[in-house]
């Protein structure tokens, strides 16, 4: 931050507060033998109000175990909310590519097709058209990487609708009652006593 203001400095403090009152949260790892990937991709169109640049999130679970998570905004001004949703998932397929060969790498083979779930049904459409249309030739070819792994097999997209897509918690600010909601689905639990 170059030139932090007002704003900035009560977002920190409500995060601080918010770290102070949940001291004990941690992320739960489960034994199982399941070595499944599942992903959530989401990106929040012009979200940030200063630069109207979108926010981009995932999680990838291993199992029933949260094992990656990130949230960034992105780099350039996007012109459309699947636009948004489809750079955002090209940054995510390249995840997943360096986690397949991660695993594989480690002897754990058959994790593809990895099932990417995301709520934008124009971006997932985009994904899976091989035709170019007038409203998606300024996408730049680097982001038709997620047409090549879906094609390959490395993963097989499939929309989730709103209410179940976990990454939101990545890319906009929610109500408490489904910040909690989607905390315990992603595993994000106080210890038993």
């Amino acid at each position: 931050m170059q030139a932090p203001r007002i704003p900035h400095y009560q977002a920190a403090i409500h995060v601080l507060r918010y770290l102070k009152t949940q001291p004990t949260m941690g992320v739960l790892l489960h034994h199982e033998p399941s070595f499944s990937l599942l992903a959530y991709c989401d990106a929040d169109w012009a979200s940030c109000s200063h630069t109207s640049r979108s926010i981009t999130g995932y999680v990838i679970f291993l199992g029933q175990s949260l094992i990656s998570w990130k949230s960034k905004k992105q780099q350039t001004i996007i012109l459309s909310s699947a636009e948004a949703e489809y750079r955002s998932m090209r940054r995510f397929v390249a995840e997943l590519a360096w986690l397949s060969r991660l695993l594989h790498e480690l002897t754990m083979d058959n994790v593809t097709p990895i099932p990417l779930k995301c709520d934008n049904q124009a971006a997932i459409y985009i994904a899976k058209n091989s035709v170019f249309h007038e409203r998606t030739k300024h996408i730049e070819l680097d982001c038709h990487f997620v047409r090549q792994k879906l094609m390959e097999g490395l993963v097989s997209l499939s929309h989730v609708s709103t209410k179940h897509q976990l990454a939101d918690i990545m890319t906009k600010p929610l109500t408490g009652l489904n910040h909690r909601s989607i905390l315990g689905k992603l595993g994000v639990l106080h210890p038993p006593i």
